[in-house]
């Protein structure tokens, strides 16, 4: 079984969460190790119930560009309230590479009990079709 590390995001002053140098510091030390290292990071955005587009930048960003979108089968999004859900699918599109018309991956919007292995798993069916 793969490992698998939750990251709670900050909301910063009611629920908003906009400072992208905390979110360069936790992509650098938590987020990018980890999937390195193969491990399954949850972005646990329970509280922040809007951000900044360079907030959410700073942190996914780079793991996207870097190593494509099969690291999607690796970074789960959870409890994310609308409009950082569509945030967070706008970065997603723009770092690998341009906008497509379906979603390449799974944003959570209400709390999880325990890890989604069904948004992993269809991920991974969608990808045999």
């Amino acid at each position: 079984m793969t490992e698998q590390i939750e990251v709670r995001v900050n909301a910063g002053v009611n629920g908003f969460a906009e400072d992208k140098d905390s979110a360069k510091d936790l992509r650098k030390s938590v987020i990018m190790p980890s999937l390195v290292a193969n491990k399954i990071v949850v972005l646990n955005f329970c509280g922040v119930t809007s951000s900044t587009q360079s907030f959410v930048h700073a942190l996914i960003a780079e793991p996207l560009q870097k190593m494509g979108e099969s690291v999607l089968d690796r970074l789960e999004f959870r409890s994310c309230a609308p409009q950082v859900k569509n945030l967070v699918e706008l970065v997603v599109d723009y770092s690998l590479g341009g906008f497509s018309t379906g979603s390449p991956m799974q944003v959570g919007t209400g709390p999880k009990k325990k890890p989604s292995e069904r948004t992993v798993a269809a991920r991974r069916q969608r990808k045999r079709k």
